[in-house]
């Protein structure tokens, strides 16, 4: 049977207590009699219950998983594809939408058919800006200096200090030890370069870690889709971590930068006479964005831990083309975030327990230079109980805000385990977010009067582990949002702007799955299904593929050389609000060969989009087409 885990922290000493990430299960050609062969022998009066983790109360004060489908991917499935940045990952995430042109630009994110241009990603807390609503450089946050990262889905994100809501995107940076010191190096098509070194010490003031790299791509693609000019693109990023633990709690601070400067494109006219994205050899953008934190926390009483987290996030975009007048943007969010959480054993093995949290968000944003500061008092409370096989969870929060007014949201969810490693759960409530400063400010892209947006919605589930190593998760949910903020295409200037669709409907179904075959051989399918509508109009909310899916297979073929394949596909949607352009479906695959030359050393070759298949996912802008880089990860 699955026996629950359990991890209390303690007055004297912080136990971290980890759980690698139901992710994903068990293929559809794998049957059921398989299985069962497999599978360990279970005693009829046995009933196994859901693995539990309770986190460390610096990062994640939970006690049980929420009843929904969330991942959790650690240091090693980040490195698994040796990626650069979070785009291949997130691609395989389910309910996910990633609309990406040439690598480098800003990738179009929704999660069950939701966006937002302020919070959709954390870093250590902090909500992130958006480049506008919606799109966010994903390029800008290598997986060399990430720990972890979690993604949510569904309302209640609220517990990360995110307020989307179809979920979110919560990033770690990494904390390294001196035996965890690398160094990277790879190069490849596109005349592309890139390095990381990231290496930890461990003094009496503390534990401090680091990681700084640089890319460069010389001879990038054009973002246009008709156009021949070649687009350089460069990227400095680096990161600091210290914490400290004393006898009753302990302090954290990281800080994040990184900086991009690259040559871009601009609006024009296309060869059909259409106004579109065309090459523009004077368009040039810059971005930079900082990102801080420092958190405390103390015990105060045996079940009774407060926590304290200041925040800061500042991102600066710079902008010029020949038909848009040099333009410019720094946004700032301030943060303050107070939470107190109660542990109760309510048994003495301390499998039954209850948890409570409450506590106030805080969150002031401006665009610098202009009258746009806006502040919102969030109190918050979250109630969990776990009973035997039983879960129940509860959480409510009041945005008060002194330009939108204030607003109550709620959610709950339960979760029930049952024999044969399976669980079932169901979860639903209600979301609230503001339009971000970046969203109403933005020169070009912004819309001053953008309207808060709304949802309520709810989503069933089924799990099941029939082996150590091979589970399957479904689910399937409904939300309706109101005032959904969506970058909308204008066809008279070629140009997107942020716009509110009064009203939408997402039905949706969700799949994640995985299976060990043999010691040497693991294979994964994931899949997603989402039909969302204007009940207004009947037409299909832009940007959102109704199907879109990932099968991976990971095979040892010798002890030190292993070959990864991944095939993603999505079918086509429309690009534009009227449903007058559509893009195509796309199936594109990647591979990986890996080979292990010491413990601490490998080389690997990677191949993206090996079939060259360059139907473009954003509107006008290219897609790149086969590419292949060499690279290096050593330690020392």
């Amino acid at each position: 049977m699955i026996s629950p885990t359990i991890c209390f922290k303690h007055r004297q000493k912080s136990i971290l207590c980890k759980k690698y990430p139901a992710s994903s299960v068990f293929l559809l050609c794998l049957s059921t009699v398989a299985i069962a062969d497999k599978a360990p022998p279970l005693g009829n009066d046995t009933i196994p219950l859901t693995s539990m983790t309770v986190y460390d109360d610096r990062t994640d004060p939970e006690l049980i998983d929420p009843p929904r489908m969330r991942n959790r991917l650690d240091r090693d499935a980040l490195q698994v594809a040796e990626m650069p940045d979070l785009n291949s990952v997130l691609k395989n995430q389910s309910g996910l939408t990633l609309n990406q042109g040439t690598g480098q630009i800003p990738t179009k994110i929704s999660l069950r058919g939701a966006s937002g241009g302020q919070g959709l990603i954390t870093l250590d807390g902090v909500p992130l800006f958006g480049n506008f609503a919606g799109y966010y450089s994903l390029s800008h946050y290598a997986l060399d200096a990430l720990e972890q990262v979690t993604v949510t889905r569904g309302p209640g994100g609220e517990r990360h200090g995110s307020r989307t809501l179809g979920g979110a995107i919560h990033l770690q940076t990494r904390h390294m030890q001196q035996k965890d010191s690398f160094l990277r190096i790879e190069g490849g098509s596109y005349d592309t370069v890139r390095g990381a070194v990231g290496t930890g010490l461990t003094t009496k003031a503390g534990d401090f870690s680091a990681v700084v790299g640089r890319s460069d791509i010389f001879n990038g693609i054009s973002q246009a889709q008709n156009g021949i000019e070649r687009d350089d693109f460069g990227m400095t990023h680096a990161s600091a971590n210290w914490a400290k633990e004393f006898s009753r709690g302990a302090l954290d601070a990281s800080v994040y930068f990184v900086r991009t400067d690259e040559d871009t494109d601009g609006p024009g006219f296309l060869p059909n006479g259409r106004i579109g994205w065309v090459d523009d050899k004077l368009a040039r953008f810059s971005d930079e964005t900082w990102v801080a934190q420092l958190r405390g926390q103390y015990t105060l009483a045996s079940y009774w831990n407060s926590s304290l987290q200041f925040g800061f996030t500042q991102d600066r975009q710079k902008g010029v083309a020949t038909l848009i007048k040099p333009s410019s943007i720094t946004s700032q969010l301030y943060l303050l975030d107070w939470k107190n959480t109660h542990r109760l054993p309510l048994s003495t093995d301390n499998q039954d327990q209850a948890l409570l949290v409450w506590g106030i968000n805080t969150q002031q944003q401006q665009v610098v230079g202009l009258p746009s500061a806006q502040t919102v008092v969030s109190p918050n409370a979250r109630g969990e109980l776990s009973l035997g096989a039983w879960q129940w969870s509860a959480d409510t929060r009041s945005d008060h805000g002194d330009t939108y007014g204030n607003h109550p949201v709620f959610t709950l969810g339960l979760n029930r385990s049952l024999p044969q490693h399976m669980s079932v759960w169901a979860n639903g409530g209600t979301g609230y977010r503001q339009p971000g400063v970046n969203e109403l400010k933005n020169p070009v892209y912004g819309n001053p009067t953008l309207q808060g947006e709304h949802s309520a919605g709810g989503e069933i589930g089924w799990r099941w582990q029939p082996m150590p190593e091979s589970e399957v998760k479904v689910s399937g949910y409904y939300q309706n949002y109101r005032q959904m903020i969506v970058m909308q295409w204008n066809p008279e200037t070629g140009i997107s702007k942020a716009g509110n669709v009064p009203e939408a409907d997402v039905w949706g179904a969700e799949m994640q799955s995985k299976h060990r075959w043999t010691s040497a051989w693991e294979s994964g399918l994931n899949y997603s299904y989402m039909l969302a509508i204007n009940p207004l109009t009947q037409l299909r909310i832009q940007e959102r593929p109704e199907h879109q899916g990932v099968f991976w297979n990971e095979v040892q073929l010798l002890q030190p050389l292993k070959l990864r394949i991944e095939l993603t596909a999505r079918s086509g949607y429309w690009f534009d609000s009227g449903n007058t352009l559509r893009a195509k479906s796309a199936p594109r695959i990647n591979i990986l060969l890996k080979y292990q030359l010491t413990p601490k050393t490998e080389v690997y070759l990677r191949g993206e989009n090996i079939t060259d298949e360059r139907t473009p996912e954003i509107l006008d802008f290219s897609y790149n087409g086969a590419s292949f880089y060499l690279g290096l990860r050593t330690g020392f």
